[in-house]
Protein backbone atom coordinates (compact mmCIF):
# COMPACT_ATOMS: atom_id res chain seq x y z
CA UNK A 1 0.00 0.00 0.00
CA UNK A 2 2.97 2.57 1.08
CA UNK A 3 4.61 2.17 -2.74
CA UNK A 4 1.09 2.66 -4.22
CA UNK A 5 0.77 5.61 -2.48
CA UNK A 6 4.79 6.75 -2.77
CA UNK A 7 4.29 5.91 -6.77
CA UNK A 8 0.86 8.18 -6.82
CA UNK A 9 2.98 10.70 -5.11
CA UNK A 10 5.67 10.26 -7.61
CA UNK A 11 3.13 10.57 -10.86
CA UNK A 12 1.50 13.85 -9.05
CA UNK A 13 4.81 15.61 -8.69
CA UNK A 14 6.25 14.45 -12.42
CA UNK A 15 2.39 15.97 -13.83
CA UNK A 16 2.65 18.94 -11.86
CA UNK A 17 5.43 19.67 -12.48
CA UNK A 18 5.57 19.30 -16.26
CA UNK A 19 2.06 21.11 -16.40
CA UNK A 20 3.06 23.50 -13.72
CA UNK A 21 2.97 26.41 -15.86
CA UNK A 22 0.41 25.30 -18.80
CA UNK A 23 -0.38 27.54 -22.27
CA UNK A 24 -0.45 30.83 -21.56
CA UNK A 25 0.21 34.01 -23.69
CA UNK A 26 3.64 35.69 -24.34
CA UNK A 27 5.49 35.93 -20.95
CA UNK A 28 5.65 38.59 -18.18
CA UNK A 29 9.19 38.56 -17.48
CA UNK A 30 9.33 42.06 -15.53
CA UNK A 31 9.41 40.51 -12.15
CA UNK A 32 6.24 41.47 -11.19
CA UNK A 33 4.29 38.27 -10.01
CA UNK A 34 0.88 37.68 -12.44
CA UNK A 35 -0.94 34.78 -11.53
CA UNK A 36 -3.33 33.21 -14.72
CA UNK A 37 -6.07 30.56 -13.91
CA UNK A 38 -6.68 28.69 -16.28
CA UNK A 39 -9.67 26.22 -15.94
CA UNK A 40 -10.45 23.29 -18.63
CA UNK A 41 -14.14 22.27 -19.41
CA UNK A 42 -14.87 18.82 -21.64
CA UNK A 43 -13.07 20.47 -24.97
CA UNK A 44 -8.89 20.56 -24.09
CA UNK A 45 -8.67 23.54 -25.99
CA UNK A 46 -11.33 25.92 -24.16
CA UNK A 47 -10.07 27.56 -21.07
CA UNK A 48 -11.02 30.71 -19.90
CA UNK A 49 -8.13 33.19 -18.17
CA UNK A 50 -7.97 35.72 -15.48
CA UNK A 51 -5.22 37.95 -14.23
CA UNK A 52 -4.42 39.42 -10.98
CA UNK A 53 -1.30 41.00 -9.55
CA UNK A 54 0.22 39.94 -5.97
CA UNK A 55 3.31 40.03 -4.06
CA UNK A 56 5.36 37.42 -1.44
CA UNK A 57 7.30 37.82 1.16
CA UNK A 58 10.71 37.00 0.72
CA UNK A 59 11.99 33.78 2.97
CA UNK A 60 14.52 31.30 2.64
CA UNK A 61 13.19 29.21 5.50
CA UNK A 62 10.93 26.65 6.34
CA UNK A 63 11.97 25.78 9.54
CA UNK A 64 9.77 24.53 12.18
CA UNK A 65 9.70 26.00 15.52
CA UNK A 66 8.54 22.76 17.99
CA UNK A 67 5.10 22.28 17.58
CA UNK A 68 4.63 25.19 15.79
CA UNK A 69 1.06 25.22 13.82
CA UNK A 70 1.04 27.67 10.89
CA UNK A 71 -1.58 30.01 11.43
CA UNK A 72 -1.50 32.62 9.06
CA UNK A 73 -1.96 33.20 5.06
CA UNK A 74 1.82 35.27 4.89
CA UNK A 75 3.75 32.49 6.77
CA UNK A 76 2.43 29.54 4.30
CA UNK A 77 3.26 31.77 1.66
CA UNK A 78 6.63 31.87 2.95
CA UNK A 79 6.80 28.14 3.04
CA UNK A 80 5.05 27.70 -0.41
CA UNK A 81 7.64 30.40 -1.68
CA UNK A 82 10.74 28.75 -0.30
CA UNK A 83 9.39 25.32 -1.24
CA UNK A 84 9.36 26.45 -5.36
CA UNK A 85 12.25 28.83 -5.05
CA UNK A 86 14.66 25.67 -4.16
CA UNK A 87 12.78 23.28 -6.16
CA UNK A 88 12.89 25.13 -9.34
CA UNK A 89 16.54 26.81 -8.32
CA UNK A 90 17.68 22.72 -8.11
CA UNK A 91 16.08 22.32 -11.47
CA UNK A 92 17.88 25.55 -12.93
CA UNK A 93 21.37 24.81 -11.53
CA UNK A 94 21.18 21.08 -11.83
CA UNK A 95 21.41 20.57 -7.72
CA UNK A 96 20.24 17.84 -6.28
CA UNK A 97 20.95 18.41 -2.79
CA UNK A 98 18.85 21.80 -3.18
CA UNK A 99 16.03 19.73 -4.62
CA UNK A 100 16.63 16.95 -1.79
CA UNK A 101 16.26 19.65 1.14
CA UNK A 102 12.51 20.59 0.06
CA UNK A 103 11.39 17.14 -0.44
CA UNK A 104 10.55 14.15 1.12
CA UNK A 105 10.83 11.19 -1.37
CA UNK A 106 13.54 10.06 -3.49
CA UNK A 107 11.17 9.79 -6.00
CA UNK A 108 10.26 13.63 -5.94
CA UNK A 109 14.58 13.93 -6.59
CA UNK A 110 14.11 11.71 -9.25
CA UNK A 111 11.31 13.78 -11.36
CA UNK A 112 12.92 16.96 -11.09
CA UNK A 113 16.77 15.25 -12.26
CA UNK A 114 14.56 14.09 -15.02
CA UNK A 115 14.45 18.24 -15.86
CA UNK A 116 17.57 18.65 -16.14
CA UNK A 117 18.47 20.05 -19.25
CA UNK A 118 14.75 19.91 -20.38
CA UNK A 119 12.97 22.40 -18.10
CA UNK A 120 12.67 26.23 -20.13
CA UNK A 121 13.25 29.17 -17.90
CA UNK A 122 13.16 33.09 -18.71
CA UNK A 123 15.14 34.21 -16.04
CA UNK A 124 16.87 32.77 -12.98
CA UNK A 125 14.80 31.46 -10.22
CA UNK A 126 14.83 34.28 -7.47
CA UNK A 127 13.47 33.96 -3.91
CA UNK A 128 10.85 36.70 -4.61
CA UNK A 129 10.03 35.27 -7.94
CA UNK A 130 6.68 33.57 -6.64
CA UNK A 131 3.33 35.26 -6.44
CA UNK A 132 0.22 33.96 -4.95
CA UNK A 133 -3.36 33.98 -5.34
CA UNK A 134 -6.58 32.81 -3.19
CA UNK A 135 -3.79 31.06 -0.42
CA UNK A 136 -6.07 29.04 1.99
CA UNK A 137 -4.75 26.75 4.88
CA UNK A 138 -7.31 23.86 4.31
CA UNK A 139 -5.01 22.18 7.77
CA UNK A 140 -2.42 23.03 10.42
CA UNK A 141 -0.82 21.12 12.89
CA UNK A 142 2.52 20.23 14.22
CA UNK A 143 3.22 17.59 11.78
CA UNK A 144 1.27 18.09 8.67
CA UNK A 145 0.00 21.68 6.44
CA UNK A 146 -2.06 21.55 3.73
CA UNK A 147 -2.27 24.92 1.92
CA UNK A 148 -4.93 25.84 -1.01
CA UNK A 149 -3.27 28.52 -3.75
CA UNK A 150 -2.80 29.46 -7.08
CA UNK A 151 1.05 30.11 -7.57
CA UNK A 152 2.95 31.84 -10.75
CA UNK A 153 7.00 32.51 -11.26
CA UNK A 154 8.12 35.44 -12.86
CA UNK A 155 10.44 33.25 -14.44
CA UNK A 156 7.86 30.98 -16.46
CA UNK A 157 4.28 31.92 -17.73
CA UNK A 158 1.11 30.99 -16.58
CA UNK A 159 0.19 29.71 -13.37
CA UNK A 160 -0.63 26.60 -11.71
CA UNK A 161 -3.30 25.66 -8.85
CA UNK A 162 -3.88 23.45 -5.99
CA UNK A 163 -3.79 21.55 -2.51
CA UNK A 164 -0.05 21.30 -1.99
CA UNK A 165 0.86 18.99 1.21
CA UNK A 166 3.80 19.45 3.47
CA UNK A 167 5.28 17.41 6.50
CA UNK A 168 7.60 18.13 8.96
CA UNK A 169 11.03 16.63 8.49
CA UNK A 170 13.97 16.93 10.59
CA UNK A 171 12.10 20.21 12.05
CA UNK A 172 11.49 21.85 8.68
CA UNK A 173 8.84 21.54 6.15
CA UNK A 174 9.23 19.37 3.35
CA UNK A 175 6.71 18.91 0.42
CA UNK A 176 5.33 15.62 0.25
CA UNK A 177 2.15 16.09 -2.08
CA UNK A 178 0.21 17.70 -4.80
CA UNK A 179 -3.89 17.43 -5.34
CA UNK A 180 -5.76 19.31 -7.67
CA UNK A 181 -8.74 19.96 -6.00
CA UNK A 182 -9.74 21.00 -2.99
CA UNK A 183 -12.18 18.03 -2.79
CA UNK A 184 -9.54 15.70 -3.57
CA UNK A 185 -8.39 13.22 -1.04
CA UNK A 186 -5.34 14.93 0.10
CA UNK A 187 -6.24 14.61 4.00
CA UNK A 188 -4.67 10.92 4.21
CA UNK A 189 -1.45 12.43 3.13
CA UNK A 190 -1.82 14.12 6.56
CA UNK A 191 -2.40 11.21 8.56
CA UNK A 192 0.28 8.78 6.56
CA UNK A 193 3.45 7.71 8.56
CA UNK A 194 6.50 8.92 6.89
Amino acid sequence: MRRVIAALVVVGLAIAVVALWPRSDAGDTTGEATTTTSTSTTEPDLTTTTTTSTTVPTTSSTSVLDDHVVETVEEAEAILASHYYRWFKGIYEEDVSLIRSTVILEEQVDAATAQFGHMEFASEPKSDSFGFAETEILESNADCLAVWTIVSASFRDGSSEGVLIFRTVNSEWRFLSSWQSKSDLWGADCESSL
